[in-house]
């Protein structure tokens, strides 16, 4: 039998983009404490792809990733950190 996990709050990134965002919604960051390069595919949200798709390379901005499938490096953007 198959367990339902809930989903657990993912910790934000910093990361560094290294190539802003292609005309086919991909992106590719650096984390900056790990210096691990990420494929940015999938994103939570259109609002969330536009805003994202406005930032050059070398831009930093703390991001919410989740890893898309199990294998490769794409990576899913499912929010930005709030400021509580």
């Amino acid at each position: 039998m198959m367990q339902t996990q809930s989903k657990a709050r993912i910790e934000p990134t910093t990361v560094s983009v290294v190539r802003s965002m292609n005309d086919h919604g991909a992106m590719t960051v650096e984390a900056t404490a790990t210096n691990d390069t990420r494929h940015v595919v999938e994103y939570a949200d259109g609002d969330l792809k536009e805003t994202l798709a406005q930032l050059p390379a070398g831009a930093s901005v703390p991001l919410e990733l989740e890893r898309v499938g199990g294998r490769g490096n794409c990576w899913r953007v499912t929010g930005l950190p709030s400021n509580r």
